[in-house]
């Protein structure tokens, strides 16, 4: 049975852009995640054309919000949504019944959460299985707040009018509603990769070794039903593999390790970016609030410090 899959990711202004590449791949872009198949690109398609820029159609729509106080600097910017289901479902679909499904999804955004405030809604053919990221501005009771439109109870009731919707007239199941989870960098996919081959390695040594345990136990029961020469080449072998199997994990250790280190660097390098974005906000704020509290105070620190005077008239 094929489920109906909604997953939920939050974005703030300095993520935007780069999730904006990431969807878009323009002639210019590079794909950095192996899932990523760039001979299919040009299969991709678009139910909502994009605006030059993600972050130009965002500042739009917020110039028209009237807004009580300056936006945080952790605010979300962005909902983005994957919408899609298995890959057995796509393959039963022709093309144009797939893009009818796909359709259906983004009416149901645009009637839920306003045509408007859609940014750009996207098809992705060229990875596994196909499905479309749709980016909207979360815009509620004129103010820019995704808390207010996607808590804990709202999720769960979209998840079911989701479902009955669009997925119960493709025969689809209703599925379980993700989000909040962290969207994996090309460099965390790698690892992520790496220990999923890792752990199938260990589970095929696991299943080939199987029969040389089995001969081993018979042997110390003093059961030869195999010949001494068959035993002695299935040792032969188990040796050769065991040290085939040594390198392949050193190698596995060693790319795991890599691609780790080299996501752990990014991921201070962007902290770091945010920190300093965080108390530079924060020196703006007080500056503004001593210039409306203390504008003398204000004006006393705008003045440049005077230099002292030299005094050549030196006295013994």
């Amino acid at each position: 049975m094929s489920y109906i899959v909604c997953h939920m990711e939050k974005y703030k202004r300095q993520e935007v852009s780069p999730v904006e590449e990431e969807n878009e791949r323009n002639e210019n872009y590079k794909a950095g995640n192996p899932q990523i198949d760039s001979n299919r690109t040009n299969r991709n398609y678009h139910l909502v054309m994009p605006p030059p820029t993600y972050l130009e159609f965002i500042n739009a729509r917020i110039a028209t919000l009237t807004l009580k106080r300056k936006l945080r600097s952790d605010a979300i910017y962005m909902n983005s949504f994957v919408l899609t289901s298995d890959k057995e479902f796509f393959m039963k679909l022709p093309l144009a019944a797939e893009k009818e499904f796909f359709k259906d999804c983004v009416k149901f955004f645009a009637d839920k959460y306003g045509a408007e405030n859609i940014i750009s809604a996207v098809v992705h053919k060229d990875e596994t299985t196909p499905h479309l990221h749709l980016n909207l501005v979360p815009i509620t009771n004129d103010k820019l707040c995704s808390k207010d439109l996607y808590d804990r109870k709202k999720l769960s009731e979209l998840q079911t009018e989701f479902y009955e919707k669009v997925g119960k007239k493709c025969g689809l199941e209703r599925g379980k509603f993700k989000s909040g989870a962290k969207h994996l960098t090309a460099s965390e996919y790698k690892a992520q990769k790496i220990v999923d081959e890792a752990e199938q390695q260990a589970e095929k040594i696991q299943a080939e070794n199987k029969p040389y345990q089995e001969a081993l136990e018979q042997a110390k029961k003093g059961n030869y039903a195999w010949t001494p020469g068959g035993l002695k080449k299935q040792a032969i072998a188990a040796t050769a593999e065991a040290i085939k199997t040594k390198k392949e994990n050193e190698e596995l250790t060693r790319r795991l390790e890599a691609s780790i280190s080299e996501t752990l660097h990014y991921a201070k390098k962007a902290d770091a970016a945010e920190q300093r974005e965080a108390k530079g906000n924060r020196a703006i704020e007080l500056l503004a609030k001593m210039q409306r509290e203390n504008p003398e105070a204000f004006e006393q620190l705008l003045r440049p410090t005077p230099k002292p005077k030299s005094n050549n008239n030196f006295k013994f």
